[in-house]
């Protein structure tokens, strides 16, 4: 795309200019054209006084427009270059700090997707078993998911994946030199290293009090489409209207 419009872009440029030029030359023409061809060197200079005079303001102008486009290419260039440096070097980080989430239970150790799947588990017993069921929805969620928080010393790194996952995101939006169009391709590229379970996991995440701030981008950026939960807790979600705390947009597709 950005090919196009830089091709687009001369193209127009020599268009102009091709257009500068005729003009100068059909108005002496429409003039002059009449006289003969002249010997003299004298009149050729005069020729090539007018040429210069109408054209070399003309085109003076329409070479700044080029120097301007030029720099503003080459620092665009410059700054996704830098950008996606950063983002490349965050999504490595973001499969460290996954395969560091830990959970031991009956003597047995989780890491990774299936420590994020007791995660989920965990959130759910806390839920069902533990929130007040005349409490609102949302506090509801809350109280279930930072309880889990609470017990940071038995989900290892948990904080620290999701907070991770959350500045990949702003560091997408944040960069303000992406069109929208663009910001959302390496939104979906992210998401794309998302499995099911994390977007369970990001999910409940969003409606903490530590998560919030995501949730944001879990709605900008349609991070929730393709979750995963089980059946009986995504109906428990739904009947509850936990799925409403979220706008549409987070299950869609951009």
């Amino acid at each position: 795309m950005d090919y196009m419009k830089r091709f687009s872009f001369m193209f127009i440029f020599f268009l102009v200019t091709f257009l500068f030029i005729t003009l100068a030359l059909y108005n002496y023409w429409t003039n002059f054209g009449n006289l003969p061809i002249s010997q003299s060197v004298e009149q050729w200079g005069q020729f090539g006084d007018y040429i210069g005079g109408v054209l070399n303001p003309s085109l003076s102008f329409l070479s700044i427009i080029l120097v301007c486009f030029t720099l503003y290419t080459t620092s665009k260039q410059s700054m996704t270059q830098s950008f996606e440096s950063v983002l490349f070097e965050l999504i490595k980080y973001h499969k460290e700090h996954l395969s560091n989430i830990k959970v031991v239970y009956d003597g047995k150790l989780y890491q990774g997707i299936d420590a994020l799947d007791w995660y989920i588990t965990e959130v759910k017993f806390n839920f069902l078993n533990l929130s007040n069921d005349d409490k609102p929805i949302q506090e509801r969620m809350r109280y279930s998911i930072d309880l889990v928080y609470d017990e940071e010393n038995i989900f290892s790194n948990t904080g620290h994946y999701f907070r991770n996952l959350y500045h990949i995101f702003k560091h997408i939006d944040e960069a303000s030199f992406l069109r929208k169009k663009e910001q959302i391709k390496y939104a979906k590229l992210v998401r794309a290293q998302l499995s099911s379970i994390e977007s369970g996991a990001l999910m409940l995440n969003g409606l903490s009090t530590k998560g919030v701030k995501s949730k944001v981008y879990i709605e900008k950026y349609s991070l929730l489409q393709g979750f995963t939960l089980s059946n009986s807790f995504k109906d428990k979600l739904k009947s509850a209207g936990a799925m409403r705390l979220y706008r549409s947009e987070a299950y869609g597709d951009k």
